[in-house]
């Protein structure tokens, strides 16, 4: 009996196993709902597309229409299909009531960033579909912003974390991954979170220190987005490689001409996936002797990105009573200097340990750290006292 139903199993060809294992195509799906193409058209644009990067329907999303015309094969005839045929299939419509327009922006997921009061300053995280600028001075806190915000991004929904994906463009090679590693290992060890319950392949970083680089990434992301739900893209930092590659006046319109291009790039893939953009920026002194001191410091970029980015929260030191008040020598201050619908506020956060946490925290977090036999490095007793304040903030 066994011989036989053994027997009846190598009888099955291999092409009918494959039929059965075999993922959809969902490209292909969409592909095929298109009229107006022929069989051998659609095999040609499914190639075309697969070697872009894009494996999902929504990539298409992230190319205009003029972009696809410029794709070997791809004619203005079928760009229009592929664009035309892809609004049909979505829901809704162009335009929404108020609480239709309302009902869209709540069901955003929101990213947790480590601390309750800069959670609050935020409304309660990062919301995705949205840009997200931290601009700052040297060890102000941003990458460490984005570690934190990585971690709760991979955390398991019942944990307090989204359960998805992240994708990290490090364009200063400033990222460690023992780093990530230490900030994910205190999730882990205060919420019992079994090691195997976190899946860190859903996290992806790439090396792109030249502007060639990072738009290969760009193209590249889609084919990892939709495999590990992909809710966070980081780049540290943004205008980094901008300023090493436009060097001089004579550049500055050709660099925010090629900036305005990247950041629509990434605003595409941001609507077309729901995913938050969250970028860090390098700062520079103002020379004007009569700015006020809200802008003696200003973050890089100019307009171009000043336009583009939702939220804009310039992080620095803070002041001394702060740090010796909460026992916190890394104590941190975060300003939301632009957003369109959180007021101008400012909270203070701590870089401790591991990670984000609030001020009142950070004591507790240098206790468990040497509890679990982390080397902390000792505060700098001859860190000068920041001067800049600002007219509106209530927290000094």
């Amino acid at each position: 009996m066994a011989d036989n139903i053994e027997n009846s199993e190598e009888s099955i060809p291999t092409s009918t196993k494959k039929k059965t294992t075999k993922k959809a195509d969902s490209l292909q799906e969409f592909l095929d709902g298109i009229k107006g193409l022929s069989d051998s058209m659609k095999k040609r644009v499914h190639k075309v597309l697969n070697t872009e990067g894009i494996v999902d329907p929504r990539g298409i999303k992230s190319f205009t229409q003029k972009q696809l015309q410029q794709l070997p094969g791809i004619t203005d005839v079928t760009a229009c299909l592929l664009l035309d045929q892809f609004k049909t299939k979505t829901e809704g419509k162009i335009f929404l009531s108020l609480e239709e327009r309302e009902e869209l922006e709540t069901v955003r997921s929101k990213i947790k960033t480590g601390a309750k009061a800069l959670d609050d300053l935020l409304q309660g995280g990062v919301p995705t579909g949205t840009f997200v600028e931290l601009y700052g001075a040297p060890q102000s806190g941003k990458t460490q912003i984005c570690y934190t915000l990585s971690v709760n991004c991979l955390l398991p929904e019942e944990y307090g974390g989204l359960g998805a994906g992240v994708v990290w463009l490090d364009t200063e090679g400033s990222f460690n991954s023992q780093r990530m590693k230490q900030v994910l290992s205190y999730y882990q060890y205060t919420h019992n979170i079994p090691e195997k319950q976190i899946n860190t392949d859903k996290f992806m970083v790439a090396s792109t220190r030249s502007l060639d680089q990072i738009e290969l990434a760009l193209k590249e992301v889609g084919r990892f987005i939709p495999q590990n739900d992909v809710k966070l893209l980081i780049v540290d930092s943004l205008m980094d490689p901008f300023r090493a590659e436009y060097g001089g006046l004579g550049q500055l319109a050709d660099r925010q001409k090629h900036l305005n291009r990247v950041l629509h790039l990434l605003m595409r893939i941001a609507s077309a996936w729901d995913l938050a953009v969250v970028y860090t920026n390098q700062v520079q002194a103002n020379p004007d002797p009569f700015s006020t001191a809200m802008d003696k410091i200003l973050p890089i970029g100019g307009f171009v990105l000043g336009h583009a980015s939702d939220i804009r929260i310039w992080l620095r030191r803070a002041t001394s009573k702060i740090r010796k008040e909460h026992d916190a020598p890394n104590a941190r201050r975060a300003l939301i200097t632009d957003c369109g619908w959180l007021p101008m506020q400012e909270t203070h956060f701590s870089l401790g340990p591991f990670g984000i946490c609030d001020v009142d925290e950070e004591a507790n977090h240098r206790k468990l750290a040497l509890d679990i036999g982390y080397t902390l490095d000792a505060p700098d007793k001859e860190e000068k006292e920041e001067e800049i304040k600002t007219e509106f903030a209530s927290l000094e």
